[in-house]
């Protein structure tokens, strides 16, 4: 099914509203900058492509090599080192929070058949809803 005239105008005006946001808008210059240096993308993607494999290690029941962890840790300080990486994983938070808020503002609104109060979004016990600790 897709949305009504209506709810797609209203959906256009909320995507306006997030484009035109600084913080966004920041968020989104710091994610460009990082997609434009091929060398910190480098660097980052060989951390994340060894973390993955010594997890994979892990997961499977095997000890990954001190000279790896050596490697995985050194690799792991240089991108934290570098201004133009840790501004993009700033800027994966932002983004991804926003998201986050739209999804669950919708989503509630969609449940409870009205709009939630910023009150009650807010997150309550760390475990979600459901679990029997709220």
């Amino acid at each position: 099914m897709t949305a009504s005239p209506h709810l797609q105008s209203k959906i256009i005006e909320l995507c306006e509203a997030l484009v035109a946001d600084g913080d966004v808008k920041n968020a989104r210059q710091q994610a460009e900058t990082f997609l434009a240096d091929e060398s910190a993308m480098s660097l980052y993607r060989e951390m994340a492509t060894l973390g993955r494999a010594l997890h994979q290690k892990q997961h499977h029941g095997e000890e990954p090599e001190a000279d790896e962890i050596t490697r995985f840790n050194g690799l792991q300080d240089r991108c934290e080192a570098n201004p133009v990486i840790t501004s993009f994983l700033n800027a994966q938070e932002v983004l991804s929070g926003v998201a986050e808020a739209v999804n669950a503002f919708v989503g509630k609104s969609l449940e409870s058949g009205r709009v939630p109060s910023p009150e009650e979004m807010v997150k309550k016990g760390g475990c979600g809803e459901g679990c029997g600790c709220h």
